[in-house]
């Protein structure tokens, strides 16, 4: 899914060599006494971040949920649209390993943000090592979590998730 940096004006962006399918479908992984769950889906999304020029790309799409060891839903965001998740892709690396980008917006907390990447830990593919580095600047008084101790951590830092 290489790209050039000249995209014509509402071009798509397709997943022709179908990179993206090994990473769909929901995945588990435990972390800090929570149990993580997240769903990529490959979606046809349009991209007008660039007025002047939008176009269409496949990414994948995340929606996660957290349990607590009670089964206490922590965070759950699996009903938003795939349109409207909290998790987006943006690009393949390959150096110095193939991993895939990602990255988090959540305007429930504080508009909390980080970059995800993730990439197969074996050949078979049913295993994935999940790395998020939360890249918030500022969190602001106005913030419903401003000082909150300890401040709402949605996401594993590291992971390594289970294909279900």
């Amino acid at each position: 899914m290489s790209t050039n940096t000249d995209v014509p004006t509402n071009a798509y962006i397709q997943d022709l060599n179908n990179e993206l399918i090994p990473y769909e479908g929901t995945w588990k992984g435990n972390w800090d006494n929570k149990t993580f769950f997240i769903t990529f889906k490959r979606i046809k999304k349009y991209l007008d971040h660039k007025e002047s020029n939008p176009y269409y790309k496949d990414v994948l799409v995340g929606k996660f949920k957290v349990v607590n060891p009670s089964g206490t839903i922590l965070y759950d965001n699996t009903n938003l649209l795939d349109n409207n998740t909290k998790i987006e892709g943006t690009r393949f690396f390959t150096i110095p390993n193939k991993r895939y980008s990602l990255f988090y917006i959540d305007p429930d907390i504080c508009d909390i943000s980080g970059d995800i990447f993730i990439s197969f830990t074996y050949s078979s593919n049913s295993t994935l090592d999940w790395k998020f580095m939360n890249t918030t600047d500022i969190i602001t008084s106005s913030c419903q979590y401003y000082n909150t101790n300890p401040f709402p951590q949605p996401l594993p830092d590291n992971i390594t998730l289970t294909k279900q």
